[in-house]
């Protein structure tokens, strides 16, 4: 099957990220399956914090002992979620995760009917609209997203775990200036201590010398990584767009697929010539191919031995 290119995602800064529980994973497949959320507590009104007088608090209360936090969940559900937020929700046991995004700037209402309350559908009437987009289980959840995971609350925003959430729905993405390369390490087995480094060292080498072809200047090369590996895990890459684009552009190639170089042609692996970037990236490809310790071949064993999975393969499109 041909793969595609592999093209960045440019993620909206101003982006929120929203945890909804799903009545202990009850309305899990239905919120998936019908592309929605919805949050209950059909008693409480959608109403702003300045609005809401002691007559208001007092009257949710007797329901809600918690009134202003449910209030606050319910004005946030209705008011707050923006087109282009992102959703997770979780399945029974939180076994499983989904995440999606809002299609719509406001919410729409339903009318429950007797039939769908005697098939258990959800009876929440006011819901959002998300076009679902992927599925984990949580087995290949990021640790740093547990601490979430735990929150009984009924809707929780999560911003402060943005980065972890994006490199789960895209391993290429760019947000605030910054490229983002998510890799998916995926052998069962702890990796050899010199694979990683080897792999990181030989990528890192071709990229520097690409980036002096192109005469970028140094601070581009700056770049951080995360590495959380025992077993499966992931290796991301984080830095100037230009440095890490070229580095995906490496990776492309030590997987032997095709990259487009120009609309109206395709050449296999590095072999075409061109200017620019692609001609220095196959200036410095053959420069190291027949190197031994960072050679193309040693590299590709070392990417098989740590089955690392081809971005392009879980790449998903907004």
């Amino acid at each position: 099957m041909r793969k595609k290119n592999l093209i960045p995602n440019i993620v909206d800064s101003n982006r929120k990220y929203w945890f909804i529980r799903t009545q202990g994973g009850s309305y899990f497949d239905e919120f998936f399956l019908d592309g929605f959320v919805a949050i209950g507590h059909e008693d409480v009104p959608c109403v702003p914090e300045e609005k809401r007088t002691d007559d208001l608090i007092d009257k949710i209360k007797i329901n809600h002992p918690q009134a202003t936090r449910i209030l606050n969940q319910v004005y946030k559900f209705c008011k707050e979620i923006k087109k282009g937020d992102v959703v997770i929700i979780p399945s029974a046991s939180s076994a499983s995760f989904a995440f999606g995004y809002i299609e719509d700037d406001t919410f729409f209402e339903v009318n429950i009917s007797n039939e769908d309350i005697d098939e258990d559908k959800c009876t929440f009437t006011r819901r959002r609209k998300i076009n679902w987009i992927r599925g984990i289980p949580k087995s290949r959840v990021d640790p740093k997203l547990y601490t979430f995971f735990r929150n009984q609350q009924t809707l929780s925003c999560v911003d402060e775990y943005s980065e972890f959430i994006e490199r789960a729905l895209n391993p290429f993405y760019i947000k605030n200036d910054i490229a983002h390369l998510t890799l998916s390490v995926e052998t069962s087995e702890s990796p050899n201590a010199i694979d990683i480094p080897l792999y990181m060292q030989g990528l890192l080498i071709r990229a520097n010398e690409i980036a002096d072809e192109l005469k970028l200047n140094q601070e581009s090369k700056n770049i951080r990584s995360r590495i959380n590996v025992q077993s499966a895990g992931i290796i991301e890459l984080l830095g100037d767009p230009v440095f890490i684009g070229v580095l995906a552009l490496l990776i492309i190639g030590l997987f032997g697929g095709k990259i487009t170089f120009k609309q109206d042609k395709e050449k296999t692996e590095m072999e075409a010539s061109t200017d620019g970037l692609i001609g220095a990236i196959l200036k410095i490809w053959n420069k190291y191919s027949e190197k031994d310790f960072i050679g193309v071949e040693n590299m590709k064993k070392t990417q098989q031995r740590l089955e690392i999975k081809d971005p392009r393969e879980t790449q998903k499109k907004e």
